[in-house]
């Protein structure tokens, strides 16, 4: 066999093995991911059925929300999906209006107690979209301030819950940290509002619109799960 032959063949293995490898690493990855996936859409029923426990004790708009969802898993509507790549770590969760879904990063890792919040404030906008429909981009634009105030009042008042009968325990990682930060300001600004509190009620819609500022930086990429 001339050197030349040896050399093809040589290449050729050497390809075959990498081509391999890249399959190997795509079925593996992808695995990876719907195992995420599986895990995540678990705590999240995990959280509801934890609400469902309480629910005598929930204000109104979190109950709406919460038996508009126990409808959902019941009639298998409740979809979710994985978020758009180009998300991912900025956003950790969010809906889509016409799929009617909620779009989530799985490998954000968060104990159940602290996805309740953002899985519900995330609930709040698709309940507000089965009662106050729209078609196009532009009208749920219209509707945003009204829809993003709901689901904020949906997330303190779960905050609240949570607090009360499902007290986070110590050993929060960076990420839980950063949300029971947030949390915790605004439920606190939410809890002063409904007693009156002038001053808060300021602060509180600033942090509606600082919000919606966020929403608008990424808007090119939530046009394409609307």
């Amino acid at each position: 066999m001339s050197r030349a032959i040896r050399n093809k063949i040589f290449w050729i293995i050497i390809a075959l093995l990498i081509f391999g490898f890249l399959i190997f690493n795509y079925f593996y990855s992808k695995n990876q991911e719907e195992k995420r996936i599986q895990e995540t859409l678990e705590k999240l029923t995990e959280a509801v059925n934890l609400m469902e426990s309480i629910k005598e004790e929930m204000p109104t708009e979190l109950l709406e929300v919460h038996q508009f969802l126990i409808n959902q898993i019941k009639g298998k509507e409740f979809k979710l999906y994985q978020i758009r790549p180009e998300l991912k770590g900025k956003l950790i969760m969010y809906h889509g209006v016409k799929s009617k879904g909620i779009f989530v990063d799985p490998s954000v890792n968060l104990r159940t107690e602290m996805w309740i919040p953002i899985f519900y404030h995330e609930a709040g906008h698709l309940y507000w979209h089965s009662k106050y429909p729209v078609e196009t981009f532009e009208e749920f634009q219209k509707q945003l301030y009204a829809s993003e105030e709901h689901s904020h009042i949906v997330e303190a008042q779960a905050w609240n819950i949570v607090k009360e009968y499902f007290p986070v325990k110590e050993g929060v990682n960076q990420q839980e940290l950063k949300l029971f930060n947030i949390y915790e300001r605004e439920t606190l600004l939410y809890n002063k509002m409904i007693k009156g509190d002038s001053g808060a009620e300021i602060e509180w819609k600033k942090v509606i619109e600082d919000n919606i500022k966020v929403q608008e930086q990424q808007q090119e990429f939530l046009k394409k799960s609307f």
